[in-house]
C-alpha cells in the first residue's frame, strides 16, 4: 500500500515547518521501533530457548501473538521511515539542519541492529522462522530486509547520479 500524495504533501509540510516538530517526531518514531523491534527479539529468544530444551514445551498462544504484533508494528514503522526518507530525505542527509546527523547516525544504528539480528541464519530469527510455528506465519526475513533496504537505497540514491 502506497500513502496517498496528498497526504505525503502534508507529511512534508509539517516536516519542513518546524525543525522542532520534525525532530520530536523523528525521534519518536525511531524510540518506538526500537522498542518493537526490541520487545520482538526478546520474544524470539524466549521461544528460541522454549524449542531448545529436551522436554517438551508449550508455547502461550497468547505469546506468540505479542510476538507476531511486536514484529507487524517493527515492520510499519519501518515503512513509515521509508516513507519519510523518500519524501524529505534531508531531514537525515542536511548536515545544516539542526540534529540531521543525530538524526542520521540513530537510523543507521537501527537498520544495523535490524540488519544484524534478521540476516543471519543461525540467531535466533532463523532459528524461529525455520521452525514454522503455526502463528508466526507472518514473520519472515523479507518483509523486514525490503523495508530496510528501501530506506538504505534511498539514502545512497543522490550518491549514484555522481
Amino acid at each position: 500500500p502506497c500513502p496517498s500524495a496528498i497526504f505525503q504533501g502534508h507529511v512534508v509540510e509539517v516536516l519542513k515547518s518546524s525543525s522542532d516538530i520534525a525532530t520530536a517526531f523523528l525521534n519518536s518514531l525511531l524510540n518506538q521501533l526500537n522498542w518493537a523491534f526490541s520487545e520482538f527479539i526478546g520474544m524470539l529468544q524466549e521461544i528460541q530457548n522454549a524449542s531448545n530444551r529436551p522436554e517438551r514445551v508449550f508455547i502461550d498462544s497468547r505469546q506468540l501473538r505479542i510476538c507476531a504484533t511486536c514484529f507487524d508494528l517493527a515492520l510499519a514503522l519501518l515503512r513509515v521511515l521509508e516513507m519519510i526518507v523518500n519524501i524529505v530525505p534531508e531531514m537525515f542527509t542536511d548536515y545544516s539542519r539542526p540534529k540531521a546527523e543525530h538524526l542520521l547516525r540513530r537510523l543507521c544504528q537501527l537498520l544495523c541492529q535490524v540488519l544484524h539480528r534478521v540476516s543471519g541464519h543461525t540467531g535466533c530469527f532463523g532459528h524461529v522462522v525455520a521452525l514454522e510455528i503455526p502463528g508466526l506465519e507472518t514473520i519472515h526475513h523479507y518483509p523486514i530486509m525490503t523495508a530496510v533496504a528501501g530506506i538504505l537505497v534511498t539514502l545512497v540514491k543522490p550518491d549514484f547520479g555522481q
